[in-house]
């Protein structure tokens, strides 16, 4: 039946060129598919009555420290009665200080690709192999495998599984993943940062606490918005977060048994002509 989303993009950090291009691209989807979309960067949305009216809240590509304390309570309520969240791509690189928020995510940002420089959409943007994990899920049943596009492709802080359900994965020998946007500071690159996670997952839902959360690390890229396969996992998500298809997000602990990335390392110059090594990739 007929719903309404509240997409909200507040960013008090770095901002991405593809938010107005996500939330156009949202609301086309409720006009195709039948949801109201309203959209907002203003944090005082965030009280009991005007949550209730909203089946989930979509973080698109937020950053920082988000809502003051009346606003995060408002919010944890809404999650707590039953309310949906869909996270999407920054929106883990957002409220390190709320610790329900970072629960709620799944896992908090810690790094993408800076190489290679010279894209069209940023440093970084490469292409790589996704692989589904749960093809009985809406969001990802549509996929091929592997399904290989070309985004920023996120490291996390900690690995979510076994507290959520993994969607998709990404093949850490498709890409180059070091160095890292971590590994730069003041020009140089640091010494011993890596986004290799070995089991590195991209997209997720759980009902943890209470609401059902949904999240996909994809959607850097403007061009991306354009995909027919993301618009579809982006549509199905949006629906699975606000109980419109069925779909199973109890945390399991399953998932592909990944070999550690360590190929052999070469010296590369770095910024400022410090010698760091990096692995060499297929």
């Amino acid at each position: 039946g007929p719903f309404r989303l509240l997409v909200y993009s507040q960013t008090d950090g770095f901002r991405h060129a593809s938010i107005e291009t996500g939330v156009e691209t949202v609301r086309q989807l409720g006009l195709m598919h039948g949801f109201e979309v309203d959209h907002t960067e203003d944090p005082s949305a965030f009280t009991p009555h005007n949550l209730a009216r909203y089946a989930a809240v979509m973080w698109l590509s937020t950053t920082g420290d988000l809502l003051d304390a009346d606003q995060r309570s408002a919010f944890e309520r809404y999650i707590a009665d039953g309310g949906g969240y869909a996270g999407v791509h920054s929106a883990s690189d957002t409220n390190y200080d709320w610790p329900f928020y970072g629960e709620l995510v799944g896992a908090y940002f810690h790094s993408h690709p800076i190489f290679p420089l010279a894209t069209d959409e940023g440093p970084g943007v490469q292409s790589g192999e996704l692989r589904v994990e749960a093809p009985d899920q809406p969001s990802v049943a549509h996929l091929p495998q592997p399904w290989i596009l070309s985004d920023e492709f996120y490291s996390f802080r900690s690995n979510p599984r076994g507290r959520v359900r993994v969607l998709l994965d990404i093949d850490e020998s498709s890409y180059n993943q070091d160095p890292n946007t971590t590994n730069i500071s003041q020009g140089s690159v640091l010494l011993g940062e890596t986004g290799v996670m070995n089991d590195h997952p991209m997209s997720w839902c759980h009902d943890n606490l209470g609401g059902r959360a949904w999240y996909t690390a994809l959607g850097h890229s403007v061009t991306l918005y354009g995909d027919g396969q993301f618009r579809q996992h982006l549509l199905n998500g949006i629906l699975t977060a606000a109980r419109r298809v069925e779909a199973d997000c109890r945390p399991r602990e399953d998932g592909p048994l990944a070999e550690p990335n360590t190929g052999p390392a070469i010296g590369f110059p770095g910024l400022i002509g410090d010698l760091i090594p990096l692995p060499i990739f297929p």
